[in-house]
C-alpha cells in the first residue's frame, strides 16, 4: 500500500452515558494511503458516515470521543486546536455529502460560494475565471456561476459540489453517499466524475456508502462495517470474489446493476 495518509486506529464515539450509552463507533479502525481510493461499507446505522466525521471532528456536539487515535499525514487530529481544524477542514480535507441541497446557501449564487471556499483557503485563486474553470472541470456550463441552487438539479449541484470540494487542491476527498439522492443514470456520470477528477488530481478518497456496486468501480480496499464495528476488510477484488463475513454476503446480494459506459458491469 502507499504512503499512509490518514490512520484512524481503535477509535470509539458514543452518545449518552452508563447503562444508557451508545457506541455508535466501536474500536474502529482503517487507514487511507496517499492517491489510494478506500471505502466504508454498511447500512444506515453502521457507524461509517460518524467515522468519517470524526475525521476532523465535526461530530454532533452530543458525540464524546471514548478513546483512539487519529492521525492525518502523522498529526494527532484528536488534539489539534479549534484553529488547526479549521485549516484542515476544506484545505487539506474535503467533504462531498449527499444531499446537495442542503449543502449550499440559497440566497448566495454558486460562483459567490465556490469563491468563498476559495477565499478561505487559496485567497490568491478567488477569482471568477478560477470559478468558470471549476465549473468546467465538472463539465458545467461557466453561466451557471450566476444560477441560485434551487434553479439547478440535483445533478448539477452535486458537480458543482464536487467543483467546491475539489477547489483547494485536497489531499484527501471525503465522500460520503454522493449519490444517493440521485436516479440512476445521474449516479454513473457523478461517478465517472469522480473517478476521472480523483486519478487527475491524485487525492486521497475515503468513500462512504451502503452500495457495494460503487466500491467496485472506485475503491482499492474496503472496509465492512456492522454496529459500529469493522467486520471485514480487505482488497475489493478479494471481498467482492471471496466475502467471508454473512453481512458482507448480504450486503453484496442487494447490489443493483447498471451496465457501464465502457461496457463493464457497475452498479447503480
Amino acid at each position: 500500500m502507499s504512503e499512509r495518509l490518514l490512520e484512524v486506529k481503535d477509535l470509539q464515539i458514543q452518545f449518552g452515558s452508563g447503562e444508557t450509552a451508545v457506541r455508535a463507533v466501536d474500536g474502529v479502525s482503517f487507514s487511507v494511503g496517499r492517491g489510494e481510493t478506500v471505502a466504508l461499507v454498511g447500512e444506515s446505522g453502521s457507524g461509517k458516515s460518524m467515522s468519517a466525521l470524526a475525521v476532523t471532528k465535526i461530530t454532533p456536539r452530543a458525540a464524546r470521543y471514548g478513546g483512539g487515535s487519529i492521525r492525518f499525514d502523522g498529526e494527532d487530529v484528536l488534539s489539534m486546536s479549534e484553529r488547526a481544524l479549521r485549516s484542515l477542514r476544506g484545505g487539506r480535507i474535503s467533504y462531498i455529502f449527499q444531499e446537495p441541497m442542503v449543502s449550499f446557501n440559497p440566497v448566495f449564487t454558486i460562483g459567490q460560494q465556490v469563491r468563498e471556499a476559495l477565499k478561505l483557503h487559496r485567497p490568491d485563486r478567488a477569482t471568477l475565471s478560477e470559478v468558470k474553470r471549476l465549473l468546467d472541470r465538472v463539465q458545467l456550463p461557466e453561466r451557471l456561476a450566476r444560477a441560485y441552487p434551487h434553479e439547478m438539479s440535483g445533478g448539477q449541484l452535486q458537480r458543482c459540489m464536487i467543483a467546491m470540494a475539489v477547489a483547494c487542491a485536497p489531499d484527501l476527498l471525503i465522500a460520503d453517499e454522493p449519490t444517493t439522492a440521485l436516479d440512476v443514470t445521474i449516479q454513473r456520470e457523478v461517478l465517472n466524475l469522480l473517478a476521472r477528477l480523483t486519478e487527475e488530481e491524485e487525492l486521497a478518497v475515503l468513500l462512504i456508502t451502503h452500495n457495494f456496486g460503487i466500491v467496485s468501480d472506485l475503491a482499492e480496499r474496503v472496509y465492512v462495517m456492522q454496529r459500529g464495528k469493522v467486520v471485514e476488510s480487505g482488497q475489493t477484488e478479494q471481498v467482492l470474489t471471496r466475502p467471508e463475513h454473512s453481512y458482507t454476503q448480504a450486503l453484496m446480494a442487494a447490489v443493483p446493476r447498471l451496465k457501464r459506459s465502457g461496457g463493464h458491469d457497475g452498479a447503480a
